[in-house]
């Protein structure tokens, strides 16, 4: 019995160790050698045609690949379940739960597992994470837009944007496939793409994103983000600038500023961007959002903002 499993003993490691019927049987194993290991305690049955060897550890991502191989072909994990995968910046309140894609025609049943039919999915709909298959970070963001708010939406993509896990361009041509229908609120996803042209950068953090929302609510001007300046050689980009008065706003964020490189780096951009004439304007997790307004209204001030 022992040898049945280790013939499938590479699907077990990059499947949390589950199996399926059909890939045991592809290994060589008969229909009684199956129910013997079950018998045995060495398998068990973890959905329909679907086995978990016993002590695998039942993670979420365990079950929720047990639930779109029960599904069969053309199944992905989708919805609240990708936007979990996909590590989302926030989740639907329904992230806990299993979430599947398939076909329009297929009516799998799978015990407390929502799934979901569509019409519409291409290759460029779906990937693999961490082994799952599942949508793409851009279909999940159209697949959950009733879910969120516009801002919330926002600050999904936003975060995707800077870690490379999303694309304007993709989500363009995602929104272009789509129509609104039950859980897709594509005018949402639409307002998105309007207020991010070709040249949209979303900043350096969240939290940084939260200090621009700040700047923007007191009617200050519009600060360019990452700026970057040249000062003897070194290049240094700069949170937000407002190059017209020679300000700029930095946010230390932690974990991003501590440690004696990290201190020693922004002390040197401090001195020489004063040794340029910029004034700095630096804040850390704990301002406050007046604080932040009254800062840097301060600085430029002394520029002659207002004047």
């Amino acid at each position: 019995m022992e040898t049945v499993l280790t013939k499938v003993a590479t699907e077990l490691s990059s499947q949390f160790g589950v199996v399926t019927r059909e890939q045991l049987a592809g290994a060589g194993a008969t229909p009684k050698q199956i129910d013997r290991l079950l018998q045995r305690g060495m398998l068990v049955r973890v959905r329909p045609s679907v086995y978990a060897v016993v002590g695998a550890p039942e993670t979420w991502e365990r079950g929720l690949l047990a639930v779109i191989l029960a599904a069969g072909e053309e199944a992905f994990g989708s919805h609240a379940s990708a936007a979990r995968l996909l590590e989302f910046a926030l989740l639907p309140e329904s992230y806990n739960r299993y979430d599947i894609l398939v076909g329009s025609e297929r009516r799998p049943r799978l015990s407390g597992v929502h799934v979901h039919r569509t019409t519409r999915l291409t290759v460029d709909d779906v990937t693999v994470v961490s082994g799952i298959p599942c949508t793409t970070f851009e279909r999940t963001l159209c697949d959950i837009s009733t879910g969120l708010s516009v801002s919330q939406l926002g600050r999904v993509l936003d975060d995707g944007l800077r870690r490379g896990a999303a694309s304007l361009a993709r989500l363009k041509d995602c929104a272009e496939r789509l129509e609104s229908g039950p859980g897709r609120h594509m005018s949402a996803i639409r307002a998105l793409l309007a207020a991010r042209d070709a040249t949209y950068n979303p900043g350096g953090s969240r939290s940084e994103l939260n200090v621009l929302e700040v700047i923007r609510g007191a009617g200050l001007p519009e600060p360019e983000q990452q700026y970057e300046v040249r000062v003897k050689g070194r290049r240094y980009k700069l949170d937000f600038a407002f190059p017209e008065w020679r300000v700029y706003v930095e946010w230390y964020g932690l974990p991003f500023h501590i440690g004696a490189s990290a201190v020693t780096y922004d002390n040197d951009r401090i001195t020489d961007m004063s040794g340029i004439g910029w004034i700095p304007v630096v804040f850390t997790d704990g301002a406050s959002a007046k604080r932040i307004v009254d800062g840097i209204r301060d600085a430029l001030v002394q520029r002659g903002f207002g004047r």
